[in-house]
C-alpha cells in the first residue's frame, strides 16, 4: 500500500468546478436560503437544537446546568478526525460507527447535516456542534464537532472562499477533563482551499490564534487545512509552532496528498501522544486519523 494516496489536481478542480455551480443554482436563485439566517452570517446549533451566534476569538457559554457529576473528558482520550465528504461515499456510517467506538472526540469537515447523521449521534449518545456554512436542498453544510460529554463553551467563525465566496466554517469547544482543573480547547478548521496566496488561509485562523492566547490549558487544533502547498504548510506551521504547538506524525501516514502534501493535520499543546493511526479508507476522499492523547 503507498504511503500516502494522492489526491489529484484535478479533482481539485472539478471541486472548485461543482462548488460554483451550487452557488449559481442555490447561491443566486435562493440567496437568503443558502446563507445562513443569522444576521452575523454565523449560526452554530447543538443537539438540543440551541442556537449559538458567538463569534471567534470570544466564547459562549454553552446552554445548561452543569451538575457535579458531570461526566469528563477521560485521561487519556482519543481524538477522531475526518473530512466525510458530504456523506457522498457508500459505507461512511459503517465507518464512522467502526472508528467512533474508541474516540470520545471527533472533528469532522464537509459535513451534511442529515438524519441519518443525527441518527448516528443519538445511537451513540454523542452532543455535537454544527457551524452553518451553506444550505443547498434543504441541508445544511459545515463543519461538526461530536463528544460523548457535553462542552462548557463554543464559538465558531465563518469565511468565505475568495474566488467562489462558498464559506468555510470552523468551530471551537471546550471541555472538562477528569482530575484535571483546566480545560481542554478543541479547535476543528475546514480550510479555505482555492486562493492564489496564503494569505486568505492565515487569516481565518487568526481568531482561534488569538482565542489560544487567552487559553491556559491543553489545545489541540485539527481539521482539513487544505495545506497543498508550500507556502500554503509554512504558513499554518509557523503561527502553531511559534505559539507552541506540536504535529501528530504516523508511522504509516495514509492521509490524502495534493503536490505531495497531506491536507489533514492534528497539531497539540500541552498534550502528549500516546497512539497514533493514519487510517486508509474509501468511505471519504479523505482518509481519518485516530490520536490518542495524554496530559504532558
Amino acid at each position: 500500500m503507498k504511503r500516502h494516496i494522492t489526491f489529484p489536481f484535478s479533482r481539485l478542480i472539478f471541486k472548485a468546478y461543482m462548488l460554483v455551480l451550487l452557488l449559481l443554482f442555490a447561491g443566486l436563485s435562493h440567496a437568503s436560503a443558502f446563507f445562513p439566517e443569522a444576521a452575523s452570517r454565523l449560526t452554530i446549533f447543538d443537539n438540543h437544537q440551541q442556537v449559538y451566534l458567538s463569534r471567534c476569538p470570544k466564547l459562549s457559554p454553552v446552554k445548561q446546568i452543569y451538575q457535579e457529576d458531570e461526566k469528563k473528558l477521560p485521561l487519556p482520550f482519543t481524538l477522531l478526525n475526518w473530512n466525510i465528504y458530504k456523506q457522498q461515499k457508500k459505507r461512511w456510517q459503517q465507518k464512522l460507527q467502526e472508528w467512533t467506538a474508541s474516540a470520545d472526540l471527533l472533528t469532522l469537515q464537509e459535513v451534511k447535516y442529515s438524519p441519518e447523521l443525527n441518527n448516528f449521534s443519538e445511537v451513540n449518545n454523542l452532543f455535537y456542534f454544527q457551524n452553518y456554512a451553506f444550505k443547498y436542498k434543504g441541508f445544511v453544510y459545515g463543519v461538526n464537532t461530536q463528544s460523548k460529554n457535553q462542552a462548557r463553551f463554543v464559538c465558531g467563525t465563518r469565511y468565505n472562499e475568495p474566488w467562489i465566496m462558498v464559506p468555510k466554517t470552523g468551530l471551537a469547544s471546550s471541555y472538562a477533563i477528569t482530575n484535571n482543573p483546566d480545560l481542554l480547547l478543541l479547535i476543528n478548521l475546514h480550510g479555505v482551499n482555492f486562493t492564489l496566496t496564503s494569505t486568505p488561509l492565515a487569516e481565518q485562523i487568526q481568531p482561534y490564534l488569538d482565542l489560544i492566547k487567552t487559553h491556559q490549558g491543553p489545545v489541540i487544533f485539527s481539521g482539513d487545512f487544505n495545506t497543498w502547498s508550500d507556502a500554503r504548510l509554512v504558513s499554518i506551521e509557523e503561527r502553531l509552532i511559534k505559539s507552541g504547538f506540536n504535529e501528530a506524525l504516523f508511522n504509516k501516514d495514509q492521509r490524502v496528498t495534493t503536490f505531495g502534501h497531506a491536507l489533514d493535520h492534528i497539531y497539540f499543546r500541552g498534550l502528549k501522544v500516546i497512539k497514533a493511526e493514519s487510517l486508509a479508507t474509501e468511505a471519504s476522499d479523505h482518509s481519518p486519523q485516530l490520536v490518542t492523547f495524554d496530559i504532558e
